[in-house]
């Protein structure tokens, strides 16, 4: 017969410790009793649950498992978690959202790029690196590039009005001086066309004032050059400069009324081409004549024009080009002319007879 379930239980350490008290006879408990104490007193084990709340994002076909999920014992709420869990995937909340900028296509010319009416560089509107770039080239272009000066500079003219100094720069300079003229180079190419201006030897003078290129002449030594015919300036020829070539009278009479129409030619508006230098606004002579200085491109920002500054820079020329030899207003030569161009060298010649040259006939 097994024995009675009391005998597996050994006195526990807190009953030992308790101060002895007299041995009274105990009653014969009942097996059942006995179970019953143990549970409640030694080996009681509580679990409490607690509702979550209901989370947003769990829809559908997840409320069966939301139902799981809906009570998680105590311990397990109090440790760290994911902020919120679905489906075993973690979501992140609180992300910062990423704003993109997008434009309506309606056939607009200027949709992706737009041209600035002044510097005619290309940027997208809306684009923040593109609308600063475009801002730093415009104020380049129209007030002049920023310039603070070098240590070792070449200062050949200095204005006696208006202040301000002349440089010369040759092509065997440092190459901080050199990068200088080539960024210059760029901003004269917006407007007189790339790939042309700056020669292999050249000799470059630039105008600086107020800590600012403003001007610059970009000139080469050469070999020779054509002159140009007054009658391809001026727009008149010598056998036109009366107004009239022949007069005829017819009369018309009526009885003793008489009516009389004068007939008046005129001289043709614009010369014909003499020769295969006609570019449409001047003619050349086909012979060539001897010539030492030849200018390149001569250019002015947009907001110093009208202040003598490429005056200043065409006398500076003339006094330094040549060692210990000052040239005359008639001995410069010029490359392809613009209209303003075209004006500028008829003022400061005094006339149309000036040279015109090719940019291929340079000295070696």
């Amino acid at each position: 017969m097994q024995s009675k379930i009391s005998t597996f239980f050994k006195p526990s350490s807190s009953s030992s410790s308790v101060s002895p008290k007299p041995a009274d006879p105990s009653p014969i408990l009942h097996e059942d009793d006995e179970l019953s104490i143990w549970e409640k007193k030694q080996h009681q084990q509580l679990s409490t649950y607690k509702r979550r709340a209901p989370n947003p994002q769990w829809r559908g076909s997840d409320c069966g498992r939301d139902s799981q999920l809906a009570k998680t014992p105590v311990s397990d709420v109090d440790s760290p978690r994911p902020e919120s869990m679905a489906l075993g995937k973690t979501v992140t909340k609180n992300k910062k959202r990423s704003y993109a900028q997008y434009h309506l296509d309606l056939g607009q010319s200027d949709f992706l790029l737009h041209t600035c009416a002044v510097c005619g560089v290309m940027y997208v509107t809306g684009d923040q690196e593109d609308e600063k770039a475009h801002k730093g080239f415009h104020n380049d272009y129209t007030r002049g590039i920023q310039f603070k000066g070098w240590c070792n500079e070449r200062v050949v003219y200095e204005p006696k009005v208006g202040g301000g100094r002349i440089l010369l720069v040759l092509d065997s300079d440092p190459p901080a001086q050199r990068n200088k003229v080539e960024k210059v180079v760029t901003m004269m190419e917006t407007e007189l066309g790339s790939g042309w201006i700056l020669p292999k030897l050249f000799k470059v003078y630039l105008f600086v004032l107020s800590a600012r290129i403003v001007g610059c002449l970009v000139a080469e030594p050469i070999t020779k050059a054509h002159k140009v015919l007054s009658s391809a300036v001026d727009g008149s020829s010598n056998s036109a400069s009366a107004t009239t070539n022949k007069t005829k009278l017819f009369s018309l009479q009526f009885g003793e009324i008489k009516f009389q129409r004068e007939v008046i030619r005129k001289a043709p508006s614009a010369p014909e081409p003499l020769n295969e230098y006609f570019t449409g606004a001047i003619i050349c002579e086909k012979e060539a004549v001897p010539a030492v200085c030849g200018i390149r491109a001569i250019w002015v920002t947009p907001a110093n024009r009208r202040k003598h500054i490429a005056t200043h820079l065409l006398d500076a020329l003339r006094k330094n080009f040549c060692m210990g030899l000052v040239l005359e207003h008639s001995q410069l030569a010029f490359s392809q002319l613009t209209s303003a161009g075209n004006a500028l060298v008829s003022n400061y010649i005094g006339g149309g007879n000036f040279l015109l040259y090719n940019t291929n006939n340079v000295a070696s």
